[in-house]
């Protein structure tokens, strides 16, 4: 097997879990959920506000929160991480220790960059 072919079964394999995890949301299913889902999880909605695994399995599942259709685009990469970045931003030095998303989107033009998301990780 060759290192594309393995790329493929990745690929295929993840986008099964997403399609999975989305049915799970969907159907408040803590089992699938709780399989699927790090304890150590930051899930980060669209609003800002972030949820362990714990909450957001109670958001779903208390109804507080119920998904109504969930939709994958395929043709997309998605990459997480942790950095740190010394910038200078309006003449002040700053240094940054971050939790990173960063999307990218295959194109006709090639991949290219759609998402980038940071979120500050609090010292400990």
């Amino acid at each position: 097997m060759t290192s594309t072919d393995d790329s493929k079964t990745i690929a295929a394999d993840l986008l099964r879990l997403e399609d999975e995890r989305s049915r799970a949301v969907m159907a408040g299913d803590v089992a699938v959920l709780e399989r699927l889902m790090s304890d150590h999880i930051v899930y980060t909605h669209s609003s800002g506000r972030q949820d362990t695994k714990r909450s957001f399995i109670a958001s779903v599942t208390g109804g507080a929160v119920k998904y109504r259709r969930i939709h994958r685009r395929d043709g997309f990469a998605f990459l997480t991480g942790a950095i740190e970045i010394d910038v200078e931003t309006s003449g002040q030095l700053r240094h940054l220790v971050l939790r990173y998303s960063n999307v990218w989107e295959r194109t006709p033009q090639g991949w290219q960059q759609v998402l980038w998301q940071t979120t500050p990780i609090p010292p400990q």
